[in-house]
């Protein structure tokens, strides 16, 4: 048994001590075309996403759907914006044995255009 136990830990020990990360940033202007007219901030708004995958060497299989799709109506959900500008973002990997950790983080301002009369201020 004790024999067992130190080779529980050993693997265990292993796949933190062997794990990868790794990460990558980038910066965007908006997530929709700003047409020229002036426009307030409300706030700035950032979340974070993450998902599971199982990789094994070439094969992999994700726990769950990544939500990288719905980012930006997931940030404006509830709020009265237009637009994000000025987004910053970062995502990251984490690999500890046969499980992957991915995380997805983004952060920006939510605009809203200044209106006359329901249309755009020229």
């Amino acid at each position: 048994m004790k024999l067992f136990q130190r080779y529980f830990v050993f693997i265990l020990f292993s796949l933190f001590a062997f794990g990868c990360a790794s990460s990558s940033m980038g910066v965007a202007t908006s997530n929709k075309p700003v047409p020229n007219v002036p426009y307030d901030t409300l706030k700035t708004v950032e979340k974070t996403f993450t998902w599971y995958a199982i990789d094994f060497v070439v094969f992999g299989i994700s726990t769950s759907e990544p939500p990288i799709d719905s980012l930006y109506e997931k940030l404006m959900d509830g709020e009265s914006g237009d637009a994000i500008v000025n987004i910053r973002y970062w995502n990251d990997k984490s690999i500890f044995g046969p499980l992957t950790r991915y995380r997805f983080s983004i952060k920006g301002d939510l605009v809203k255009f200044q209106t006359s009369n329901g249309k755009p201020k020229r």
